[in-house]
Order: C-alpha cells, then sequence, then structure tokens
C-alpha cells in the first residue's frame, strides 16, 4: 500500500475488445497510467452480483463449479477463467467467527508493532476486534475511537487488517477478494501482498487500492521488479454492490481483473515470496468528515491458486 509510484500514460485498446463491440455488450474506458511496460485498454462491462444487496452474496462469483460445501464438486477457478488454476488457499467467511489459523491482524508493513503506521498516512490502530463475521462475510470495520499503543502513540481510529502470514506465502499465482467498498470519503481499503518475514526486501503487489474520496479510480498496483501501475475507472460505483477483484502474478508479469475482465497489465512481477493483507486504512490525506464515525469493508471471499 505504498501511495506513491512513478506513473506514465498507459495505451489503449485491444482487438478482443472490438470483438465484444460487435457482440453489443456494454464498454467501458479503461484510463491507465503506467510505470514500465503497462497495458490497458476498452473492455467489456460484466457487473458481478448486481442488485444483491449488502449481507449474504448471491452466487458464488467462481467460474468453475461449486466452492464452499460443494461436496464432490470441484473448487471454482478465478472468476472469468474455465481452467489452469487449482485453489492453495481460501476463505469464504461462513464460520461463527474469525479463523485465527489462517489469518492475524498484524503485519510488518505496520511499523508500530504490526498494527499502526502513522508515518504511512494511516490514522488507524487495527485489532481483529473490528473483523467480525456476519451473515457469510467479513465486516472489516473503521471505528472513531481511541487507542494508544504500548509505544505510547495515539490513534483516534479503530479498523481491521488480515494478514495471511500464519499460513499461507507464495510468489506466483492468482489472488482475489470479493468485496463491497466504503462508500464514506476519507477510507483506504485495499488488497495487497507483502513479503513474507524470511524476505529481506520490499515485495509487494496491490490488486486494488481505493481512496473514498474518489469513487471512480483504483489503482492496480506491481512494486516489484520493473514496477508498473493502472490508475482504473471503473464503470460501477464500488461502495454499492459485490465486485470481484484479481491479479494473476507470474514469471512473465502481472495482470489484474475486475469481475473476471482483464483491466491491466504489466511485465512487472513478485520477487520473493508474499503473504496475503487485505484491510480497511483511514487515510491521513483526505480524512472522514467529523460526521462520520464507521466505515464498512464488506468481504465475502479471499481466494488464492496456484498455476496448475
Amino acid at each position: 500500500m505504498i501511495p506513491t509510484v512513478l506513473r506514465r500514460r498507459g495505451r489503449l485498446a485491444s482487438v478482443a475488445t472490438a470483438a465484444l463491440v460487435l457482440l453489443g455488450l456494454g464498454l467501458v474506458v479503461v484510463a491507465a497510467e503506467a510505470a514500465g511496460d503497462v497495458e490497458s485498454g476498452l473492455r467489456a462491462r460484466t457487473p458481478d452480483g448486481a442488485g444483491v444487496a449488502p449481507g449474504r452474496p448471491g452466487p458464488d462469483s467462481g467460474s468453475g463449479s461449486g466452492g464452499s460445501g460443494s461436496g464432490a464438486e470441484a473448487p471454482p477457478q478465478p472468476l472469468g477463467h474455465q481452467g489452469g488454476w487449482a485453489m492453495a488457499f481460501s476463505d469464504e467467511f461462513d464460520g461463527p467467527s474469525l479463523d485465527l489459523s489462517r489469518w492475524t491482524d498484524a503485519s510488518s508493513a505496520e511499523a508500530d508493532q504490526g498494527h499502526g503506521n502513522l508515518e504511512n498516512k494511516q490514522l488507524e490502530w487495527n485489532q481483529a476486534a473490528n473483523c467480525v463475521l456476519v451473515d457469510g462475510h467479513v465486516a472489516m470495520t473503521a471505528r472513531r475511537e481511541a487507542y494508544t499503543s504500548a509505544s505510547g502513540t495515539r490513534y483516534d481510529w479503530t479498523s481491521c487488517l488480515l494478514s495471511s502470514a500464519p499460513s499461507y506465502a507464495f510468489q506466483y499465482g492468482y489472488l482475489e477478494e470479493r468485496a463491497i467498498l466504503p462508500g464514506a470519503g476519507g477510507f483506504w481499503p485495499a488488497l495487497w501482498t507483502w513479503q513474507a518475514s524470511d524476505v529481506p526486501r520490499h515485495v509487494e503487489t496491490d490488486v486494488y487500492e481505493f481512496y473514498s474520496h474518489n469513487q471512480r479510480e483504483l489503482l492496480l498496483t506491481q512494486h516489484s521488479g520493473a514496477k508498473g501501475v493502472c490508475k482504473w475507472r471503473p464503470w460501477f460505483d464500488p461502495s454499492a454492490d459485490w465486485h470481484t477483484y484479481g491479479a494473476a502474478i507470474e514469471p512473465s508479469g502481472t495482470v489484474w481483473y475486475v469481475d473476471g475482465v482483464e483491466v491491466c497489465r504489466t511485465t512487472a512481477t513478485s520477487e520473493a515470496p508474499t503473504n496475503i493483507i487485505s484491510n480497511l486504512a483511514v487515510h491521513a490525506e483526505d480524512p472522514p468528515d467529523a460526521g462520520t464515525e464507521t466505515a464498512i469493508k464488506r468481504v465475502d471471499h479471499i481466494r488464492a491458486w496456484h498455476r496448475t
């Protein structure tokens, strides 16, 4: 979640998208900016979960058959993919409480004891108490409340961060989250990876970052290697409904997907094993209005695959 990266103008359009136009599908222009070799362009509009109210989401977003509790049915593939991936990690958040064998609420990305990072323009102290399972999803809740850490640092907000450090690390693979992002301004939800504990250098892929004061832009960033970033403009309001955000991180580069549709790619890729992080930060540069007391990022599932 490093907010400052080198950005240059990207390139538009693909032959595949032109074919979609002929099929009569709705289109959206993807505005891209890139560092390194990044491509973005016109993409077909394929909404995921349209009309599903917050709470238990609609049908499983995987394109394969099955999911949690599906018996003998095959595990789902990443949304929009028909094969080539084997599931390596997943949490459907269907249980009564957070699975602490899979997740921790601390990360080395947070300088203050793994829970807070004021120097990174984050106003919150992260704690598991703000990660609550309800109606088959995890409600990551940012709450305006004072907290003083053992270091003596005062925080005006608490929130939720989940790291897969106890159970899962990977260098290459596909990472996916289905989520509803907060609508109020001042928040900074993200799905990203961060170097594993035995990796001595910065390694990070941002599947997405969303600064909620701007509902029409997501940042998709590869911080490793040659680096690359797209400033992607969604055709939907990310706070209004469930949508699926994913990235294929492979030796040849990184490709980002939204609702199963490719929206950005770069030849830059991960250089070492990383853990998964999903969180809801409170942004110091554009803080919430004085009247805002809470915000919620809802996550239906987090899944990871490796190549078969």
